[in-house]
Protein backbone atom coordinates (compact mmCIF):
# COMPACT_ATOMS: atom_id res chain seq x y z
CA UNK A 1 0.00 0.00 0.00
CA UNK A 2 1.49 3.35 -1.03
CA UNK A 3 1.94 6.29 1.33
CA UNK A 4 -0.81 8.18 -0.52
CA UNK A 5 -3.22 5.24 -0.22
CA UNK A 6 -2.49 4.87 3.51
CA UNK A 7 -3.17 8.57 4.00
CA UNK A 8 -6.49 8.35 2.19
CA UNK A 9 -7.52 5.28 4.19
CA UNK A 10 -6.49 6.97 7.46
CA UNK A 11 -8.48 10.10 6.64
CA UNK A 12 -11.49 7.98 5.65
CA UNK A 13 -11.37 6.02 8.90
CA UNK A 14 -11.07 9.24 10.89
CA UNK A 15 -14.04 10.73 9.01
CA UNK A 16 -16.17 7.67 9.67
CA UNK A 17 -15.19 7.67 13.35
CA UNK A 18 -16.12 11.33 13.75
CA UNK A 19 -19.41 10.71 11.94
CA UNK A 20 -20.20 7.74 14.18
CA UNK A 21 -19.46 9.71 17.36
CA UNK A 22 -21.60 12.61 16.11
CA UNK A 23 -24.46 10.24 15.31
CA UNK A 24 -24.30 8.59 18.72
CA UNK A 25 -24.21 11.97 20.40
CA UNK A 26 -27.20 13.13 18.39
CA UNK A 27 -29.16 10.07 19.46
CA UNK A 28 -28.67 11.09 23.08
CA UNK A 29 -30.15 14.52 22.54
CA UNK A 30 -33.85 14.92 23.40
CA UNK A 31 -36.11 14.73 20.37
CA UNK A 32 -37.92 17.97 19.76
CA UNK A 33 -41.67 17.72 20.29
CA UNK A 34 -43.57 17.90 16.98
CA UNK A 35 -45.54 20.97 16.05
CA UNK A 36 -49.10 19.75 15.58
CA UNK A 37 -52.46 21.41 15.07
CA UNK A 38 -53.49 20.98 18.66
CA UNK A 39 -51.77 20.10 21.92
CA UNK A 40 -49.27 17.33 22.59
CA UNK A 41 -49.43 16.30 26.25
CA UNK A 42 -45.93 15.44 27.44
CA UNK A 43 -46.72 14.80 31.11
CA UNK A 44 -49.61 12.39 30.66
CA UNK A 45 -51.81 11.44 33.60
CA UNK A 46 -54.31 8.59 34.12
CA UNK A 47 -57.94 9.49 33.49
CA UNK A 48 -60.29 9.56 36.49
CA UNK A 49 -62.06 6.26 37.14
CA UNK A 50 -65.14 6.04 34.91
CA UNK A 51 -67.68 3.49 33.71
CA UNK A 52 -69.39 3.86 30.35
CA UNK A 53 -71.48 1.55 28.19
CA UNK A 54 -70.38 0.48 24.73
CA UNK A 55 -72.62 0.00 21.72
CA UNK A 56 -73.03 -3.66 22.63
CA UNK A 57 -74.48 -2.77 26.03
CA UNK A 58 -71.31 -3.88 27.82
CA UNK A 59 -69.50 -2.01 30.57
CA UNK A 60 -66.51 0.03 29.37
CA UNK A 61 -63.98 1.19 31.98
CA UNK A 62 -60.44 2.61 32.14
CA UNK A 63 -58.83 -0.79 31.66
CA UNK A 64 -60.56 -1.20 28.29
CA UNK A 65 -58.45 1.64 26.90
CA UNK A 66 -55.18 -0.07 27.71
CA UNK A 67 -52.97 -1.98 25.31
CA UNK A 68 -53.81 0.01 22.18
CA UNK A 69 -53.78 3.55 20.83
CA UNK A 70 -57.20 5.13 20.27
CA UNK A 71 -58.56 8.10 18.36
CA UNK A 72 -61.77 9.43 19.89
CA UNK A 73 -64.35 11.87 18.60
CA UNK A 74 -67.53 12.93 20.34
CA UNK A 75 -70.96 14.27 19.49
CA UNK A 76 -74.31 12.59 18.86
CA UNK A 77 -75.93 10.49 16.15
CA UNK A 78 -78.58 13.09 15.28
CA UNK A 79 -75.87 15.67 14.53
CA UNK A 80 -76.52 17.04 11.03
CA UNK A 81 -72.98 17.78 9.88
CA UNK A 82 -69.91 18.06 12.15
CA UNK A 83 -70.15 14.62 13.79
CA UNK A 84 -70.41 12.50 10.63
CA UNK A 85 -67.57 14.49 9.07
CA UNK A 86 -65.42 13.93 12.17
CA UNK A 87 -66.06 10.19 12.22
CA UNK A 88 -65.26 9.96 8.52
CA UNK A 89 -61.91 11.58 9.32
CA UNK A 90 -61.18 9.08 12.08
CA UNK A 91 -61.90 6.22 9.72
CA UNK A 92 -59.72 7.84 7.05
CA UNK A 93 -56.75 8.10 9.42
CA UNK A 94 -57.05 4.41 10.23
CA UNK A 95 -57.30 3.48 6.53
CA UNK A 96 -54.25 5.56 5.66
CA UNK A 97 -52.24 4.05 8.52
CA UNK A 98 -53.12 0.55 7.33
CA UNK A 99 -52.43 1.37 3.68
CA UNK A 100 -49.00 2.77 4.50
CA UNK A 101 -48.22 0.21 7.19
CA UNK A 102 -47.51 2.91 9.78
CA UNK A 103 -48.71 2.68 13.38
CA UNK A 104 -51.64 0.44 12.46
CA UNK A 105 -52.47 -0.49 16.09
CA UNK A 106 -55.21 2.12 16.22
CA UNK A 107 -58.72 1.80 17.62
CA UNK A 108 -61.53 4.26 16.91
CA UNK A 109 -64.04 5.50 19.49
CA UNK A 110 -67.12 7.71 19.35
CA UNK A 111 -68.54 9.11 22.58
CA UNK A 112 -72.14 10.32 22.58
CA UNK A 113 -73.18 13.38 24.57
CA UNK A 114 -76.84 12.52 23.95
CA UNK A 115 -77.31 9.16 25.71
CA UNK A 116 -81.06 9.56 26.07
CA UNK A 117 -81.57 9.21 22.33
CA UNK A 118 -78.36 7.38 21.42
CA UNK A 119 -79.20 3.90 22.64
CA UNK A 120 -76.61 1.11 22.25
CA UNK A 121 -78.54 -0.22 19.25
CA UNK A 122 -78.55 3.17 17.54
CA UNK A 123 -74.87 3.73 18.33
CA UNK A 124 -73.93 0.34 16.90
CA UNK A 125 -75.64 1.06 13.60
CA UNK A 126 -74.20 4.57 13.44
CA UNK A 127 -70.52 3.84 14.10
CA UNK A 128 -70.42 0.81 11.80
CA UNK A 129 -71.42 3.06 8.94
CA UNK A 130 -67.97 4.69 9.22
CA UNK A 131 -65.79 1.75 10.24
CA UNK A 132 -66.82 -1.79 11.18
CA UNK A 133 -64.40 -1.80 14.13
CA UNK A 134 -65.34 1.61 15.55
CA UNK A 135 -66.77 1.50 19.08
CA UNK A 136 -69.61 3.69 20.28
CA UNK A 137 -69.55 4.75 23.94
CA UNK A 138 -72.21 6.28 26.15
CA UNK A 139 -74.25 5.46 29.22
CA UNK A 140 -77.16 7.17 30.91
CA UNK A 141 -75.65 7.45 34.41
CA UNK A 142 -74.20 10.98 34.72
CA UNK A 143 -72.18 10.07 37.82
CA UNK A 144 -70.09 7.48 35.99
CA UNK A 145 -69.90 9.49 32.74
CA UNK A 146 -68.80 12.78 34.31
CA UNK A 147 -65.27 11.64 35.30
CA UNK A 148 -64.61 10.59 31.70
CA UNK A 149 -65.88 13.88 30.29
CA UNK A 150 -63.91 15.86 32.85
CA UNK A 151 -60.70 13.94 32.23
CA UNK A 152 -60.99 14.37 28.47
CA UNK A 153 -62.23 17.96 28.53
CA UNK A 154 -65.45 17.13 26.70
CA UNK A 155 -67.89 20.05 26.63
CA UNK A 156 -71.55 19.96 25.62
CA UNK A 157 -74.93 21.54 26.35
CA UNK A 158 -78.54 20.77 25.49
CA UNK A 159 -80.40 24.10 25.26
CA UNK A 160 -83.74 24.42 26.99
CA UNK A 161 -86.60 24.25 26.17
CA UNK A 162 -86.19 21.32 23.81
CA UNK A 163 -88.45 19.26 21.62
CA UNK A 164 -87.97 15.80 20.13
CA UNK A 165 -85.73 17.23 17.39
CA UNK A 166 -83.38 19.15 19.67
CA UNK A 167 -79.77 19.87 18.72
CA UNK A 168 -76.83 19.55 21.11
CA UNK A 169 -74.12 22.18 21.37
CA UNK A 170 -70.73 20.55 21.78
CA UNK A 171 -67.03 21.12 21.25
CA UNK A 172 -65.13 19.92 18.21
CA UNK A 173 -61.98 18.09 19.25
CA UNK A 174 -60.32 14.80 18.38
CA UNK A 175 -58.41 13.00 21.11
CA UNK A 176 -55.51 10.55 20.93
CA UNK A 177 -55.12 8.16 23.86
CA UNK A 178 -52.00 6.08 24.43
CA UNK A 179 -51.89 2.36 25.37
CA UNK A 180 -51.83 3.29 29.06
CA UNK A 181 -55.30 4.78 28.68
CA UNK A 182 -53.93 8.32 29.05
CA UNK A 183 -54.69 11.38 26.98
CA UNK A 184 -51.66 11.93 24.75
CA UNK A 185 -52.81 14.64 22.33
CA UNK A 186 -55.78 16.84 21.49
CA UNK A 187 -56.21 17.77 17.84
CA UNK A 188 -58.06 21.02 17.22
CA UNK A 189 -59.96 22.12 14.10
CA UNK A 190 -59.31 25.04 11.82
CA UNK A 191 -61.86 27.50 10.45
CA UNK A 192 -62.90 27.95 6.84
CA UNK A 193 -63.72 31.27 5.16
CA UNK A 194 -67.28 31.02 6.48
CA UNK A 195 -66.12 30.67 10.07
CA UNK A 196 -67.04 26.97 10.23
CA UNK A 197 -64.98 24.31 11.99
CA UNK A 198 -63.18 21.79 9.85
CA UNK A 199 -60.34 19.26 10.03
CA UNK A 200 -57.96 18.56 7.17
CA UNK A 201 -57.63 14.82 6.59
CA UNK A 202 -54.03 15.25 5.50
CA UNK A 203 -53.11 17.38 8.51
CA UNK A 204 -54.80 15.02 10.96
CA UNK A 205 -52.94 12.02 9.55
CA UNK A 206 -49.61 13.86 9.59
CA UNK A 207 -50.18 14.94 13.18
CA UNK A 208 -51.11 11.40 14.19
CA UNK A 209 -47.87 10.06 12.67
CA UNK A 210 -45.86 12.84 14.32
CA UNK A 211 -47.21 12.09 17.79
CA UNK A 212 -46.76 8.35 17.38
CA UNK A 213 -43.20 8.84 16.12
CA UNK A 214 -42.39 11.12 19.04
CA UNK A 215 -43.89 8.68 21.56
CA UNK A 216 -41.84 5.85 20.04
CA UNK A 217 -38.63 7.73 20.89
CA UNK A 218 -39.58 8.44 24.49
Amino acid sequence: MSRRTRLIVTLLIAFLAVSLVASLYALRLPLQAPNIQGVLILDTQPLPAFELQDHGGRSFVNADLKGRWHLLGYGYTYCPDICPITLSLLADVRRQAQAQGQFTDLGLLFYTVDPERDTPERLAKYVRHFDPDMHGLGGVNPDTREPFERGMGILWEIPEPRDEHYLVNHGVMIYLLNPEGELQAVFTPDYNDRGMFYFSAEQLFEDYLAVRGYALEH
